[in-house]
């Protein structure tokens, strides 16, 4: 029961109580990772995880939970008040977890989002019950993100306003071990942003009328060249990939008046792909003006490279040193990586060998582990005004240094993303670009 104290908890009685918190519902999130893995479900259709993970997350103390949050199927939240008031009569600091559901298509969860939903689960429930012991302020919240192997599942919850009340947002992902190393601290991701260029001619016999054809396939295949021959100015760090998609009513004997590509660009921040995202669009007008067509440039939901915060992956090294005596956490300054997320989160080489060991009593102890370590670094921002001030200014001088809003507006006015929802349809409404044959803007 909650109790109020005379002296402010200490950091180590705070650890200690997120530990007690989280061991005592060990067994029941492992027996809910395991239903979450033995069911796995693609982006937007996470229905299972969707309802085991609400229903469990109701039956704990002091949860208020929505079910198909923010008007998409597969979303939910649960929130956690605690009943000391703020001091000052300030405002309730918030911190937020997130609990990703979607597996791999042909591989399930390999990529062990069943972990990152218990990890999620786990960090709110011991922030909450601490909360509750110490009869501290606060507000935790818990989100159940969908579709963030495809859809951006977060950036959409982004657009709808569910992380607008965060003073901070936290989450853990797995990741090959050995060699001694736990992991990362911090980490960051590439910028994506994925492209569907469709080209336009005109069909004709390709024996009987070629004159009358404009071939839509070479328009395709000189943009596939073009951007072979740019990748050799590339920076290392730019990547450039495609491919070009058949269409089930091609012939041999007919000009193809449609044909498409499937790309995705990406650098390590959004303004390294505001500078890029020019050279590739040149690349498809050129083989428009080359081949007689005209092409059309859809673009998926941006995902954004992450900005990290040091102060919060100093908190969580810290922890994890101190109670479990890992000291593989580093927290380097540069730490690039070639994957690309709707969070922070880093994507690795999956395989089905994955798929299983995310599984294993050994990942389950992990992740628990990882996410008391979450916990603490949560708690920190809702009792420490000064450290929730660092991560602030942390964060406000990373963004004016990689120019975020700048470069995000740029992006997005060269390609502007669709936002996607359940079963690939549109939600918004003028997303499109339309580009004629030199490239320009119609």
């Amino acid at each position: 029961m909650p109790h109020a104290t005379l002296l402010a908890p200490s950091q180590d009685e705070l650890n200690a109580a997120i530990r007690e918190a989280i061991d005592a519902v060990d067994a029941e999130l492992r027996e809910l990772s395991l239903s979450i893995h033995s069911n796995p479900e693609l982006a937007w259709n996470e229905h299972h995880a969707h309802d085991v993970l609400t229903e469990y997350m109701s039956r704990q103390r002091g949860f208020v939970v929505t079910k198909h949050a923010y008007d998409l199927p597969t979303a939910w939240t649960a929130v956690f008040t605690s009943s000391a008031p703020a001091s000052n009569d300030d405002k309730l600091s918030v911190v937020g977890f997130n609990s990703e559901m979607d597996a791999l298509k042909g591989i399930g969860h390999a990529c062990g989002h069943n972990l990152i939903a218990i990890a999620g689960c786990a960090a709110a429930i011991g922030v909450a019950r601490t909360l509750e012991r110490f009869h501290l302020p606060g507000i935790v919240v818990l989100l159940g993100t969908p579709a963030e192997e495809a859809g951006g599942g977060k950036a959409v919850l982004l657009q709808r306003g569910a992380y607008d009340e965060f003073d901070a947002c936290l989450m853990v992902h797995p990741g090959p071990g050995g060699g001694g190393k736990h992991g990362a601290g911090i980490m960051t991701s590439s910028c994506v942003a994925g492209l569907t260029v469709t080209y336009h001619g005109a069909s004709a016999h390709a024996g009987g009328a070629p004159e009358k054809g404009r071939n839509a396939l070479d328009a395709a295949v000189l943009a596939y060249q073009n951007i072979s021959a740019l990748r050799q100015q590339l920076p290392k760090d730019a990547k450039v990939h495609g491919i070009i998609t058949g269409c089930e009513n091609w012939s041999a004997n007919v000009i193809p008046g449609e044909a498409k590509l499937l790309y995705g660009i990406r650098s390590p921040s959004a303004s390294d792909l505001a500078a890029l995202i020019p050279r590739v669009l040149r690349c498809f007008a050129g083989a428009a003006l080359a081949a007689n067509c005209t092409y059309t440039l859809a673009s998926e939901i941006l995902y954004l490279d992450v900005r990290p915060s040091p102060g919060l992956a100093q908190a969580f090294k810290e922890f994890a040193e101190k109670e479990y005596g890992e000291e593989g956490y580093e927290v380097p300054e540069d730490c690039p990586t070639g994957g690309s997320t709707d969070f922070g989160n880093v994507s690795y080489r999956y395989s089905d060998s994955y798929t299983a060991a995310v599984a294993t009593p050994s990942a389950h102890l992990a992740t628990l582990r990882a996410a008391s370590a979450l916990a603490s670094s949560g708690l920190r921002v809702l009792t420490s005004p000064s450290f929730r001030a660092q991560i602030r200014r942390e964060w406000e001088e990373d963004m004016r240094v990689a120019q975020g809003e700048k470069a995000v507006r740029a992006i997005e006015r060269l390609v502007p993303s669709v936002e996607v929802g359940p079963g690939g349809k549109e939600v918004r409404e003028g997303r499109f670009c339309d580009y004629c044959v030199c490239g320009c803007e119609k």
